[in-house]
C-alpha cells in the first residue's frame, strides 16, 4: 500500500503508543520498565503499561502544540482504514527545556507503577547535560528538536524513518532554523543519511550508546 504523511491526531495516540513500545523494546525500555516491577502492573500487562503511558504523553504534548506526524498505510480500496507504521514528533524552538518537560510530565500524566520513575528522570538529566555539553547553555532552545521518531518494526525498509525526517527538516528549514536530536545506534544510519552531523562524544544512556547530533540548514535559508 502507498505511504502517506499527515499531522497526528488524538486518534492517532493508541498506535502511536504501540510503536512506541516496539521500536524500543530491546533498548531503553527494559530500563524504564524493569522486571522488578512488573508485579506491580494494575493491568497484568507490562507492554500495554508502557504502550498506555507512550500514548497519553504523545497527545498531550499535541495539544500543547508539539508538532506530530504519523506515516500511514493508505488502503487501496476505500473499505479498508488507514494503518499507521511510524511518527516523529518535534519540539520547537523556544519551548521549555528538557529538565523543565520532565517536571511537567510528572505533574500531568498518569505514570505506571512499572515505569521507573527514578531511571526516566535520569535519562531526562543526562539527555539535559549531554545536550548542553554539545550546543552550550542554550541548549536546543533555538532549534527544531525531535523529541521521539519511532517506525512500526514490521514495516521497517520501506524509506517510513526518512519520510518523517525529510519532512521535519523541511519544516524547519522553512522557519530559518537547524535541528537536533540525539540518536540512538539503530537511529544513527538515518540521521546520517539526511545530513545530521555527530558533534561531542558519545555517552551512555541505559545500556546504550547515544550521539548527539545535529542539521544545519542549507545557506539559502538563512535569515
Amino acid at each position: 500500500m502507498p505511504l502517506k504523511i499527515r499531522p497526528a491526531t488524538d486518534a492517532d495516540g493508541p498506535p502511536i503508543g504501540f510503536i512506541g513500545r516496539e521500536a524500543f523494546r530491546d533498548s531503553l525500555s527494559k530500563s524504564l520498565f524493569p522486571p522488578h516491577l512488573h508485579a506491580k502492573s494494575k493491568t497484568g500487562d507490562v507492554r500495554l503499561d508502557e504502550a498506555q503511558w507512550r500514548a497519553t504523553r504523545a497527545v498531550r504534548r499535541m495539544n500543547e502544540g508539539k508538532p506530530t506526524f504519523v506515516v500511514v498505510d493508505v488502503p487501496q480500496d476505500k473499505t479498508s482504514a488507514e494503518v499507521v507504521v511510524g511518527f516523529a514528533q518535534w519540539e520547537l524552538p523556544f519551548q521549555p527545556t528538557s529538565s523543565n518537560r520532565v517536571v511537567n510530565e510528572a505533574a500531568k500524566d498518569p505514570v505506571p507503577a512499572t515505569l521507573d520513575t527514578e531511571c526516566f528522570q535520569e535519562m531526562y538529566d543526562i539527555m539535559d547535560i549531554e545536550t548542553n555539553k554539545a550546543l552550550g547553555p542554550d541548549g536546543h532552545s533555538k532549534m527544531w528538536y525531535l523529541m521521539l521518531l519511532a517506525v512500526d518494526p514490521n514495516h521497517h525498509r520501506r524509506g517510513i524513518g526518512k519520510l518523517l525526517m525529510q519532512h521535519g527538516i523541511c519544516l524547519a528549514a522553512q522557519d530559518g532554523k537547524d535541528a537536533f536530536l540525539i540518536a540512538t545506534p539503530e537511529g544513527r544510519g538515518l540521521y546520517k543519511s539526511v545530513g545530521f552531523s555527530q558533534i561531542g562524544e558519545a555517552f551512555m544512556m541505559g545500556d546504550l550508546p547515544h550521539y548527539s547530533m545535529l542539521w544545519r540548514r542549507p545557506a539559502s535559508t538563512l535569515v
